[in-house]
């Protein structure tokens, strides 16, 4: 599905003529509004769910810390770390209080990485304790950002089930605005959509037993 269909898919919903966006000419959203919404959903339906999951991995030299991340990155599924003869080990998220706790000495005595943290440290970084030791190689799976919605008939990167969900979830927003457009049993109807979206893919991804 294209940004445009589901453009004129909203536009239907709020009583808009549908041309792909193009226009909303009853002046109650602009275009560059709808479209703000709709990637802001896409990235949360997708931190949330963790449905599509994208692998990168690069070299990382010794005594490397912090570590530059993908500038596409959300969010860090899992991780390890793999050494020079092939050997891969599992790193562990934790925080900088944990890691404290548990290895005192790691920012100032390099080792083998055990632990990962990526959320306490500046934008796209994320550091391994302890330091290492040696060179090595980052294995990343993470979720990586969706192909942004620009109104231009752009492909968009995720399923069309799962589009559904997001566009429920922009009209809820959308129709929460203050003003003559506001709507709140629609737009409470649409977080509910948005949610149950959520949970469906989390039940498909999770297996049903």
């Amino acid at each position: 599905m294209t940004d445009q269909e589901v453009l004129t898919l909203l536009q239907y919903a709020l009583v808009e003529p549908p041309n792909g966006g193009a226009s909303w000419p009853s002046g109650l959203w602009t275009r560059d509004e709808v479209l703000a919404a709709f990637n802001t959903r896409m990235r949360q339906y997708l931190r949330d769910t963790q449905a599509i999951a994208t692998r990168t991995e690069y070299a990382v030299l010794a005594l490397t810390n912090p570590i530059p991340v993908p500038t596409d990155w959300i969010a860090t599924l899992a991780a390890v770390w793999r050494l020079a003869n092939g050997t891969r080990i599992p790193l562990t998220p934790a925080d900088a209080f944990e890691v404290d706790l548990m290895i005192p000495t790691w920012e100032a005595t390099p080792a083998t990485p055990l632990v990962i943290l990526d959320g306490d440290d500046g934008t796209l970084t994320i550091r391994l304790a302890p330091v290492p030791d040696a060179d090595g190689t980052l294995e990343l799976l993470y979720v990586a950002l969706p192909t942004p919605a620009n109104g231009s008939g752009v492909p968009l990167s995720l399923p069309d089930e799962i589009l559904d969900g997001i566009r429920y979830g922009t009209l809820a927003d959308l129709l929460s605005k203050v003003g003559r457009g506001n709507d709140p049993l629609r737009a409470a109807y649409g977080q509910e959509r948005f949610e149950l979206g959520e949970l469906v893919t989390e039940i498909i991804l999770g297996g049903w037993a």
